[in-house]
């Protein structure tokens, strides 16, 4: 009966309140309601050093976004379109950080491609729609993480409901395999205290014999008799203390738990006892399939053979591990697919962000034409088109999306070419251009001290855990950012990733000797970055002369 009830709970019909995809777009609104585009841009410096221009085009354009949906007239909204950015400054200089930065603060479905993945339709590549389809499942994956934050609390009881009755089915199992076992031992007393009686009765027959016996054999038989007698006292002391309020204690403690006592409890005093749940079952990912590759499973549907129910198993828990499980099984319940199909498709039309990179590389300098590459790049710079202006682009599982309203950044450092050879088309799409600047020695610095989660506390924390402690001098951080921008001008300029190869080299010998500066303090100052990075910097210098 417990067992139907358990089940019960969370296979049966369950009325779900969805909340509307208008609802959803609401609290997200909520986040930028607070965020003016100065706001945005404070947010943006506390992990990015420099390049304000960018950082007020991204601030703006988040806001515009929030000023287009305050608007009372509809045909308005319709109207009104985003102003795709074009950002142009050479690598590592901050253009995808800022971009994936902006598209954190405001959690919004992003997606960051390369243009280069991409190849005109009919040529063998990847389509440009393919990027629509990328933005599509980042929002599927955050509009279950929205209707999921919405239903956590309602899951969670349904959870805790089927937890507390498999729990009580354990606990009455529990006592049932006690009071059989307690059965059997008190049988087995009874048996033991019949034996006693009879030996007693022997002795007392034999009593005069031990009397007539020599002294050395009475000795003897009075030892025997002490340590039968002894033996027999042990048993009954064992039996005594498996005693059957012992057993009958889980039935006592499981009477006096209530579900609302369990609900309090589950997570300190119930969360390492044993229940058994009823789940799906995990599907495996290969699929039965005829000859030409045909799936099995779905022939059988067809045919009305097959079953489209979820096959289901029994997993024995714990019970914090239960109810985890259990508040998946609820959710799966109370979220249907077809609302999260319809928030997805609004979170990725009204909030969605793309971010193209390298576009440079698709676009062709004059000068260099009549290669074969040409009609190829030209022809990607004209798919995008469509995505760019606003377009319906189909998925997979028959949604439709509208490019109208998504936000397109492409980025580049148009080193061959410059951002006028793009078509006439593309460029009057991409409305914003802004020009990033190139890091300077003092950039670095900044780069290295003022970030929230900076590159020498990130080395300081890693050393930490091998109980070794790092101190930056001031010399020594001035010599890091020094060195970092001698190498990016002698060399190829990978702007602020150079920072990672000098610090790394500047710092492995104590990351690879570990044991021997375990305790130690280590102070990294001038020198010691010299010291660590003279032979990179002459290595550079030789490779301008190797072929």
């Amino acid at each position: 009966m417990f067992r139907f009830v358990g089940r019960r709970l969370l296979t049966g019909s369950v009325a779900v309140n969805t909340i509307s995809p208008k609802e959803a777009l609401n609290a997200q609104e909520n986040i930028l309601d607070t965020l003016s585009p100065r706001k945005i841009t404070e947010i943006l410096d506390k992990y990015i050093v420099g390049q304000l221009n960018g950082k007020k085009a991204v601030a703006i354009s988040l806001r515009n976004r929030w000023r287009r949906r305050q608007l009372k007239d509809e045909h308005m909204r319709k109207e009104i379109l985003p102003k795709n950015m074009l950002l142009v400054g050479p690598t590592g200089v901050g253009k995808t950080e800022i971009s994936r930065r902006m598209a954190r603060i405001t959690d919004a479905p992003f997606v960051k491609v390369e243009a280069t993945k991409y190849t005109e339709v009919g040529f063998k590549g990847k389509d440009v729609e393919s990027i629509i389809e990328e933005l599509y499942a980042n929002a599927k994956v955050k509009a279950k993480k929205v209707l999921e934050r919405e239903r956590e609390e309602e899951a969670l009881n349904m959870a805790l409901d089927a937890v507390y009755s498999s729990w009580i089915i354990k606990q009455r199992g529990i006592v049932s395999d006690s009071l059989a076992q307690t059965e059997g031992m008190t049988s087995v007393e009874k048996n033991d205290d019949a034996d006693e009686e009879d030996v007693s009765r022997s002795a007392k027959r034999k009593s005069s014999g031990r009397r007539k016996a020599s002294h050395d054999g009475e000795g003897n038989d009075q030892t025997k008799g002490k340590s039968k007698d002894e033996d027999m006292d042990e048993t009954k002391d064992e039996l005594q203390g498996s005693d059957v309020v012992d057993n009958v204690r889980p039935f006592l403690m499981s009477s006096k738990v209530t579900l609302e006592y369990f609900k309090e409890h589950y997570k300190d005093i119930f969360k390492d006892d044993n229940v058994t749940v009823e789940i799906v079952a995990p599907q495996a990912n290969q699929k039965p399939l005829l000859s030409g590759g045909v799936d099995l499973q779905s022939v059988g549907i067809l045919l009305g053979i097959g079953s489209t129910a979820p096959r289901k198993i029994m997993v024995t828990k714990t019970v914090s591990e239960a109810v985890s499980l259990m508040m998946q099984e609820a959710l799966g319940k109370l979220i249907d697919e077809n609302t999260v199909n319809t928030l997805s498709r609004s979170l990725a039309e009204e909030e969605g962000i793309v971010f193209i990179d390298e576009i440079d590389k698709v676009v062709v300098d004059p000068s260099s034409k009549g290669d074969n590459g040409d009609v190829s790049s030209t022809g990607v710079q004209q798919d995008l088109l469509p995505l760019v202006e606003g377009s319906n682009v189909t998925m997979k599982d028959g949604s439709v999306i509208s490019t109208d309203n998504i936000l397109f950044i492409c980025s580049g450092a148009f080193h061959a070419a410059k951002p006028s050879d793009m078509i006439a088309e593309l460029q009057g799409r991409l409305p914003v251009r802004v020009e990033l600047k190139p890091l300077t020695e003092e950039d670095f610095r900044r780069i290295l001290t003022e970030p929230k989660y900076n590159l020498l506390i990130q080395q300081k924390e890693l050393l930490k855990t091998e109980n070794i402690e790092v101190i930056y001098t001031e010399d020594g951080i001035h010599e890091l950012a020094r060195v970092t921008c001698a190498v990016n001008r002698q060399g190829q300029n990978i702007g602020a990733r150079r920072l990672n190869t000098i610090l790394e080299r500047t710092m492995d010998t104590y990351s690879f000797n570990c044991e021997d500066y375990a305790g130690k303090v280590v102070l990294v100052d001038a020198k010691v970055v010299r010291d660590a990075t003279e032979k990179l910097q002459k290595n550079v210098d030789l490779a301008k002369y190797l072929l």
